[in-house]
């Protein structure tokens, strides 16, 4: 092999090793699928400074996902819901009462946010409501799930703790 092959194969090899270095490597996404129950105790424990005892998920809610969603089904009081939120775009549910929401969702490093927009009738005025929603799995493999937004007289504040039935 002659000296300029060598170098220009020194080059390509010294290419291709930069370039892969630079390629980012798939994240890993925490895993919230299975079957989840309300935990009243946890969920009872202070958060920000106060307890606020709030199923965001209902009694149960049962998580699938695969590479493009996350579904919900979510059973409160006997009643079912289903919500879909796509990982990218947006996402169109109806939450109990037949109300239209509309959804984001990101990752914010571990954490899924779901940002919906929706409204509300309140004595004769219609009023937008945003929440946020925050998702993750706590060092004990627990879903907390905690809903800021506005209005604040919509909205309250609220953190739940649900734990993976086996």
């Amino acid at each position: 092999m002659s000296k300029d092959s060598e170098d220009r194969t020194h080059l390509v090899l010294s290419l291709v090793l930069t370039l892969l270095a630079g390629v980012a490597q798939p994240q890993t996404r925490p895993d919230f699928t299975g079957r989840w129950v309300f935990d009243q105790a946890r969920s009872a424990q202070p958060w920000n400074g106060r307890i606020v005892i709030a199923a965001l998920l209902g009694d149960e809610c049962v998580v699938t996902r695969d590479a493009t969603a996350l579904t919900l089904a979510i059973t409160f009081g006997g009643q079912q819901v289903r919500a879909v939120y796509n990982f990218s775009g947006e996402s169109r549910n109806l939450s109990p009462g037949d109300i239209p929401v509309t959804s984001r969702t990101s990752w914010e490093g571990e954490k899924l946010v779901i940002a919906s927009t929706s409204t509300s009738n309140t004595k004769g005025q219609t009023a937008t409501i945003e929440t946020r929603r925050v998702l993750w799995l706590d060092t004990d493999r627990n879903l907390i799930i905690e809903r800021t937004g506005t209005p604040a007289s919509e909205v309250t504040p609220s953190r739940s703790v649900y734990t993976r039935v086996r």
